[in-house]
């Protein structure tokens, strides 16, 4: 994603928290269709559970109504979104006595794609740190491009291209393709 496209995504995130600290209902919602779909895959990805998934979107959507009026300067909001909600995921996993530490991720192939979006695909990441677990969801959930994940995490592409091919090749080990 080129820069221009990075900085309208900043910006349409910016102007929808703005009208969520206004109290409009359908920002919100626009809010969901644009980020639900990541902060449900990290929930899930974090506590391992559809069912806890559910209640931590829903957490997750409630704070960010209630300090919509603070959140000023956020650069990242990806990457905004995955702290967020990976840290309430935690949360409400050790209240569910559910949590249980986790760590890897990284590399592509050609049959990869039919695990995206299924509890397969959230057992099999769960293995991966949570740099190469973030990654795998930019990429394959978020859809973005390498270029644009580098820049939203602040990574070297060379780096994030490193780390992405590794978590790939410990995937295809887990998964025996």
């Amino acid at each position: 994603m080129k820069q221009n496209e990075k900085n309208q995504s900043i910006i349409q995130f910016h102007k929808l928290i703005k009208e969520i600290a206004q109290g409009k209902k359908e920002s919100l919602e626009k809010f969901y269709s644009s980020y639900g779909r990541l902060i449900y895959s990290v929930a899930v990805l974090v506590s391992k559970s559809k069912y806890l998934a559910d209640e931590i979107v829903d957490d997750v959507l409630v704070k960010i109504w209630q300090i919509s009026s603070s959140l000023e300067n956020i650069k990242n909001p990806n990457g905004w979104i995955y702290s967020v909600t990976a840290n309430f995921a935690k949360d409400k996993c050790k209240k569910e006595k559910h949590y249980e530490e986790y760590t890897d991720l990284v590399q592509e192939d050609k049959n990869f794609d039919k695990f995206i979006i299924n509890d397969e695909f959230f057992s099999y990441i769960a293995v991966l740190n949570e740099d190469e677990q973030q990654i795998m969801i930019l990429r394959f959930i978020q859809d973005l491009s390498f270029k644009r994940i580098a820049k939203e995490i602040s990574k070297p592409l060379s780096t994030l291209t490193s780390i992405y091919y590794r978590a790939l090749e410990k995937l295809k080990n887990k998964i025996k393709f």
